[in-house]
């Protein structure tokens, strides 16, 4: 007996089975399905094609369910017909930075100068009631300092330090 099996009946078997290209060992098998379920047509030929059977439906399902199940057929059908598992992530920065165990944040084990949020008064000639984002990175050549305008709120403040990095990116 020649076996044709559609992709999709193929989806249906590594369904019933919870079966994934990274899962490749079965953690349950049955696949319920109800008068006029869209997959009917799909179990029915599985069943003629000897890759999944029928089992009696339990007392809490209603009595128009039918429950399927893979048979030992379907389940190495199924198997040896699953895509290869993905390649395991290569193992990135965040990944290192978490085993060296330093008391660095991220952005400062990389090597990044974040900007800090300055309120006024905090440096002499600064506007009242006034707050401003700068960035001071040490380098080998000296300091290069990022520093937005005194602004009377954050968003603004945040908005002109932005237009100030921006500017210092462009003159490199």
């Amino acid at each position: 007996m020649s076996m044709h099996v559609t992709t999709y009946q193929l989806g249906l078997l590594h369904h019933t089975l919870e079966l994934r290209p990274d899962r490749r060992e079965p953690s349950r098998n049955h696949f319920v399905a109800g008068h006029g379920h869209p997959d009917q047509a799909d179990l029915e030929a599985l069943v003629l094609m000897g890759l999944m059977g029928r089992s009696p439906t339990p007392r809490f399902c209603d009595p128009c369910d039918e429950v399927f199940h893979v048979t030992a057929a379907g389940k190495s059908y199924a198997i040896d017909n699953l895509p290869p598992a993905p390649p395991p992530p290569k193992e990135g920065s965040y990944a290192h930075y978490r085993a060296s165990e330093c008391s660095e944040s991220f952005a400062e084990w990389l090597g990044i100068a974040l900007p800090q949020l300055e309120y006024s008064g905090s440096r002499y000639g600064a506007p009242r009631n006034c707050v401003r984002y700068v960035r001071i990175k040490y380098t080998a050549y000296g300091i290069d300092e990022v520093a937005g305008e005194w602004k009377p709120t954050r968003k603004e403040a945040k908005a002109s330090y932005k237009a100030a990095l921006k500017a210092a990116k462009e003159r490199t």
